[in-house]
C-alpha cells in the first residue's frame, strides 16, 4: 500500500549531524564515558557510539538506544533529536514499514516524552501509530 501526500504536507526531518553533536554534548555534560554507555546498552564494541557522536558518519542510535539514552540523561527524546526546518516535498510517497519489535514500555515512554513532530517522524519511519 502506498500513500501519496498532498503538496502542502510538511515532512519533519531529523538533522542527523546536529543530533550527533547533541549526543556527544549530552554525554560529556553528564560526565559519562563511552565505555559506560557501551556496558549499559550491552554492546560488544564501543565503535557504534563513536559513530553516533561523529556528524560525518551520519549514523544515529536505534530507537531503543535513543530511549535508553534519554532515560540515562533524564531528558525527553525531543531533547536528543534535532529536527531540521520543515521542508515541503510535493512528490513525497511513503510506504508503511512493518512494525518492529519495540517493547510496550518503550512505546509508552515515547508517547509521554515526545512532541508531535518527533512522533510523526517516528510514525513515518517505523510505520506504526504513537
Amino acid at each position: 500500500m502506498q500513500y501519496k501526500l498532498s503538496p502542502s504536507f510538511s515532512v519533519p526531518v531529523i538533522d542527523v549531524e546536529a543530533t550527533s553533536q547533541n549526543l556527544k554534548r549530552l554525554r560529556e555534560e553528564n560526565h559519562i564515558k563511552i565505555s559506560r554507555i557501551q556496558k549499559l546498552l550491552n554492546m560488544s564494541y564501543p565503535q557504534a557510539i563513536y559513530n553516533w557522536e561523529n556528524p560525518d558518519d551520519k549514523t544515529l542510535p536505534c530507537l531503543d538506544h535513543l530511549v535508553a539514552l534519554a532515560k540515562l540523561y533524564k531528558i525527553s527524546l525531543d531533547e536528543i533529536i534535532i529536527i531540521k526546518k520543515e521542508t515541503k516535498d510535493a512528490q513525497a510517497i511513503y510506504e508503511p514499514k512493518p512494525p518492529y519489535g519495540i517493547a510496550q514500555e518503550t512505546l509508552d515512554f515515547i508517547t509521554l516524552n515526545t512532541n508531535r513532530e518527533t512522533k510523526l517522524v517516528l510514525t513515518n519511519f517505523y510505520g506504526f501509530s504513537i
